[in-house]
């Protein structure tokens, strides 16, 4: 029963490494989860503003704005429009995702970048005039 004494102590010590990794790794899963999320929504703002006549300004500025002020968020990488009532809008966004836990020690997981699109059918015709969409 003497050699016992620490036996908790070291066992505890020897799996606290694992169950910190395993929190680390569900709270960055959660951001990445809500980075995926809001760079969705925001290009899919900006597509809404496209699409009721916005120009290209008021498009970019309305996903930066929709995207909740993300780090490492690019903006705008394309927008392209029909010229007639009924064609598409698509305005695409890229986002790089930067572990904030030491996950990114894991070999391959350094960071993750994604790309996110919307469509939406255009309600209005040239010339785009809306210079601030809400």
């Amino acid at each position: 029963m003497k050699r016992e004494h620490g036996q908790a102590a070291i066992e505890f010590a020897l799996a606290l490494p694992f169950l910190l990794g395993f929190i680390f790794f569900i709270v960055d899963v959660g951001l990445l989860g809500y980075s995926y999320v809001s760079v969705t929504n925001a290009v899919r703002e900006g597509a809404r503003c496209g699409a009721v006549g916005g120009t290209d300004a008021a498009v970019t500025a309305r996903v930066q704005e929709a995207s909740g002020g993300l780090a490492n968020f690019s903006g705008v990488s394309s927008l392209a429009r029909g010229a007639t009532i009924g064609s598409d809008i698509t305005v695409q966004a890229e986002f790089t995702y930067d572990w904030v836990t030491p996950i990114s020690l894991v070999p391959g997981l350094s960071n993750f970048t994604f790309t996110r699109e919307a469509t939406m059918r255009m309600e209005t015709a040239p010339p785009y005039t809306k210079a601030v969409c809400q």
